[in-house]
Formats: C-alpha cells, structure tokens, sequence
C-alpha cells in the first residue's frame, strides 16, 4: 500500500455509525425528559388548551401539568408533524 492511500473499514465505519446513532437517542431522550421537567412545573389546565372541553380530575392528577384533553392529545400524537395548538405562535 502505498503511502497516501487510505483504507476503509467497514467495520470502523460500522461501530462510527452506531456510536453516533446512541448519541442522537440519547440527546432525543434527554431533550423529552427536560420537556416532561418543564411540563411538570406548570399546573394542570381544568379546560383543554384546544377545544375547552374539561379535563377530567383523574387526567390532571395522573399527568402533572396536563393541557389537553384525551381526544385532543391523541389527534396531536396521530399527527404530530409540526402541531402547534391553536393561538400560539
């Protein structure tokens, strides 16, 4: 081999690839568990943010700093590209 040639290694490349797949899951993850943090930190809406229908007492004790109702969480989560409840900017 000559001096200036380079060789891949496709296992090198391998170990690369998966190295920087786990630093992106885990940047993923601890960018929702700061989410999860913030959201805590907010009190529970009684009404939903989206359509104003009540949000059971049970929601609002089950998940700490709830804004939307069951059915308007789930349509979110069926259709998350870019969702923004309505009003905010």
């Amino acid at each position: 081999m000559q001096e200036n040639e380079f060789e891949y290694n496709n296992e090198e490349e391998a170990e690369v690839a998966q190295i920087n797949s786990l630093i992106a899951t885990m940047n993923t993850v601890d960018g929702l568990r700061a989410q999860l943090a913030a959201q805590r930190q907010r009190p529970s809406l009684q009404e939903c943010a989206e359509c104003g229908e009540e949000i059971l007492k049970a929601r609002q004790v089950a998940i700490q700093g709830v804004q939307f109702c069951i059915h308007c969480q789930t349509v979110m989560e069926r259709f998350k590209t870019n969702y923004r409840p309505l009003g905010s900017n």
